[in-house]
C-alpha cells in the first residue's frame, strides 16, 4: 500500500529534487529569506540571475501536468494568481519519472501545462515535447547566453 504524503511534504521533496539538479549541473542557487516571495529561488550563472517558481509535475494521459498559477485562499475564497513579471522559468520535477524539466514563464500557458513525455493517440503541431524542456537543455543555453 502506497502512503500517501501531505501537500507540504511532498513540494519540499520537489524543491529539493530541482535545487540538487541546479548544484549537480553546476548553478548557483539561492533561497530568498522567508516565503513571501513569488519565486522559490533563483540560479544565478555568469552573473546573470533568474527567478525560478518550482512546480511539481504529474502524470496525466502521456504528459507532466502542473499548474503555472498559485492557489491561495483569502477569506474563504480561492484566489488563483498568476506569475507574470514576477518569475523567469518554472521548474517542474514528476516524481513518477524522476525527471525535472524547466519552462520559461514565456512558453506557459495562464493556467496549467502538459509537457508530453509519451507518443499521443493524435497527432498535433501544438506539442509541447518534455525533451525540449529538459533542465539540461536549459543549463546549456543560459551558459551559451553568457559567453
Amino acid at each position: 500500500m502506497s502512503e500517501i504524503v501531505h501537500p507540504k511534504e511532498r513540494g519540499q521533496q520537489t524543491e529539493a529534487a530541482i535545487i540538487f539538479e541546479f548544484i549537480r549541473n553546476g548553478l548557483t542557487a539561492l533561497e530568498p529569506f522567508g516565503d513571501n516571495e513569488r519565486y522559490d529561488v533563483v540560479v544565478e550563472e555568469s552573473g546573470h540571475f533568474y527567478r525560478v517558481q518550482i512546480k511539481t509535475g504529474r502524470i496525466e494521459n502521456g504528459r507532466v501536468q502542473f499548474e503555472t498559477r498559485s492557489s491561495g485562499t483569502l477569506t474563504r475564497k480561492v484566489e488563483k494568481e498568476g506569475y507574470e513579471g514576477e518569475i523567469d522559468v518554472f521548474a517542474v520535477y514528476s516524481p513518477e519519472i524522476e525527471r525535472s524539466f524547466v519552462v520559461p514563464i514565456a512558453d506557459a500557458p495562464k493556467t496549467s501545462m502538459g509537457i508530453r513525455v509519451e507518443e499521443s493517440e493524435k497527432t498535433s503541431p501544438n506539442v509541447n515535447w518534455a525533451a525540449d524542456y529538459a533542465l539540461e537543455n536549459w543549463v546549456n543555453a543560459i551558459r551559451s547566453e553568457s559567453e
